[in-house]
């Protein structure tokens, strides 16, 4: 892997903006399917944000093989002021093995959480794919819906106001958490059964709530992005570093 570098689309040029677009949507094919190059650019580089930064991933040779985009999307929640923070990501699968966005997206998340202290931020997610989920799941003390925590938030009433507000679409009315992305990831069935054979519960959870995930059905997950959570993120990024398990970093 070569080097990464931030990229702010509102700061480029016309011009700069839709190469940035045709370098990125050709990585995105490479990874998934079922999203037109129009639709990808609207979601990545043309986002209606207040803010949007994008982490590119390039090879030894300074070609683009991932990339993350994350959006600030300031907005009025139940008569208060509140930001939903939305995101895009895939690497290539010859340079995956290392979580290389978690860096990226807590400096960011962080930054934002600190000059706005007291506003109410989330994380809405519609993940297309376990793997997105079971990395949720490890770095977020709080997840919406999962395993320990599905009764803790209206999550119904939260996901459906949010859907409203995005013109997410759900696969079945009386499921309002499964909503139409279209993004498809490029696994193939060996894939797919290796990850319902997947020893992680979190995994496992992903896949009962949405098993049709293949065809490009996400997760509607929502997380609280408070800097209690931001610091047990960093932390555990820190002991994935440091090869730790996470009672051995907390004896000292």
């Amino acid at each position: 892997m070569g080097k990464s570098e931030v990229v702010t689309p509102s700061a480029l040029s016309v011009l700069d903006r839709g190469k940035l677009v045709d370098q990125l949507y050709g990585v995105h094919c490479d990874i998934f399917d079922g999203v037109s190059k129009e639709d990808f650019a609207n979601y990545v580089v043309h986002s209606k944000a207040n803010q949007t930064r994008i982490l590119i991933h390039n090879n030894i040779e300074g070609r683009p093989v991932g990339y993350c985009a994350i959006h600030f999307f300031e907005q009025r929640l139940d008569g208060r002021d509140a930001t939903v923070i939305r995101m895009e990501a895939g690497l290539m699968r010859a340079y995956r093995g290392r979580n290389r966005n978690a860096p990226f997206v807590c400096r960011q998340v962080l930054g934002y959480r600190l000059s706005r202290p007291g506003r109410r931020i989330y994380y809405l997610g519609a993940l297309v794919h376990p793997s997105s989920y079971m990395l949720l799941d490890k770095y977020a003390p709080r997840v919406w819906p999962s395993v320990d925590a599905s009764s803790e938030l209206d999550y119904g009433g939260v996901i459906g106001q949010l859907s409203r507000l995005f013109g997410l679409q759900p696969v079945d009315p009386a499921e309002p958490g499964i909503v139409h992305v279209g993004w498809q990831t490029r696994d193939d069935e060996l894939d797919r059964l290796r990850w319902r054979q997947h020893p992680n519960r979190a995994a496992q959870f992903y896949i009962q709530r949405n098993p049709g995930y293949h065809l490009g059905h996400g997760l509607l997950t929502l997380v609280p992005v408070t800097l209690g959570g931001i610091v047990h993120a960093g932390g555990q990024l820190l002991r994935h570093r440091l090869g730790l398990r996470p009672q051995a970093l907390s004896r000292g």
